[in-house]
């Protein structure tokens, strides 16, 4: 570890005085220096008569403690921000406001969210449980310069957001802005700016009584609440195979309806009853399986519609599309 220079040099000088090891032991501890910082100020010095107090090589473990902490700060922010994520969502879900409808393709996509907690949270779980052992066995460890750093960052940015959060707050109020779900959300952002004011506190203890509750369990409880109601709302793998059929299906559409609307060998002007849709297809090559279930349907001498049935109706419906049942058309005009 990096041993203070004001404290190498208490150890050098001391030695060159002819204190023996013990006695600068007693006097650094009554200084509330850890044992393993006074370890390794000793072991940093050898003393030879004739010569004093002789230097002996250090090696730093400054490069694996910045690797360590910095790749917890990391996994920190990204749990921290997909479980932000996935509680606005939850909130716009319950709480929706008027005039808004709820477009599930923005559901959708939590995914991202959802997999970042999925990969993170074990991640941040081992590196936390591995950083606590470690602090308990070697208190001098929350004293590290890479790890001071990156904890005042860190309360940095929360300092800043809780501050952000509550000037945004007192401007909704002064502008008559205020509702149910802004309320909700801003509570939301200082909870969780608060969990990471606690989990990075320099002065933070280790809790050892089963009912003490740190930061980091917090915000695991968060994330894994967060990642179940996702679960909840969005679905899994199945729906999403689901919705991603669906998307083919729409895409095939679309095409389709084009195509047909500019089909050379149709008369514009008084369209057939029946047709496949496939004859009018510019690059069928770009159309996948579920084309062939496409349906043309005529209604009207200029007027046509097609339709396809899909899976998970709620995922596809917008303006674009008239939907009936678990069918979604599309209607088209060749004037």
């Amino acid at each position: 570890m990096h041993v203070p220079p004001d404290l190498s040099d208490f150890v050098r000088d001391a030695l060159n005085a002819g204190r023996t090891p013990d006695d600068i032991r007693r006097d650094l501890i009554s200084a509330d220096w850890t044992d393993t910082e006074i370890n390794a100020a000793l072991a940093g010095w050898q003393y030879q008569h004739g010569a004093g107090a002789v230097p002996r090589p250090i090696r730093s473990g400054a490069a694996r403690d910045a690797l360590f902490y910095s790749l917890l700060f990391v996994v920190f922010g990204m749990v921290v921000g997909s479980t932000l994520t996935l509680l606005f969502a939850q909130i716009n879900i319950w709480l929706p406001e008027s005039g808004v409808p709820e477009a599930h393709g923005r559901l959708s996509g939590l995914r991202w969210s959802m997999a970042a907690l999925i990969v993170f949270v074990p991640v941040f779980w081992a590196l936390d449980s591995k950083d606590r052992q470690a602090t308990t066995t070697d208190p001098a460890r929350r004293h590290g310069t890479v790890r001071r750093w990156l904890s005042a960052l860190a309360m940095l940015v929360a300092t800043i957001t809780l501050l952000g959060d509550a000037l945004y707050l007192i401007y909704s109020w002064l502008d008559g802005q205020i509702t149910l779900r802004f309320l909700v959300k801003s509570a939301t952002v200082a909870v969780i700016a608060g969990v990471v004011l606690a989990y990075f506190g320099e002065t933070r203890t280790l809790p050892k009584a089963p009912i003490s509750l740190p930061a980091g369990w917090v915000l695991i409880g968060l994330a894994v609440l967060s990642l179940g109601l996702a679960f909840w709302r969005v679905g899994g793998p199945a729906q999403g195979q689901m919705e991603q059929r669906d998307q083919w299906r729409i895409s095939d559409l679309r095409t389709l309806a084009n195509d047909v609307a500019q089909c050379p060998g149709l008369d514009r002007t008084n369209l057939p009853e029946l047709l496949d849709p496939m004859t009018c297809a510019r690059n069928p090559s770009r159309l996948t399986g579920f084309a062939s279930a496409i349906i043309y349907e005529r209604t009207s001498s200029n007027a046509f519609s097609l339709c396809v049935a899909v899976e998970y109706p709620e995922a596809v419906a917008s303006f674009e599309f008239r939907m009936k049942n678990n069918t979604a058309c599309i209607d088209r005009r060749t004037d």
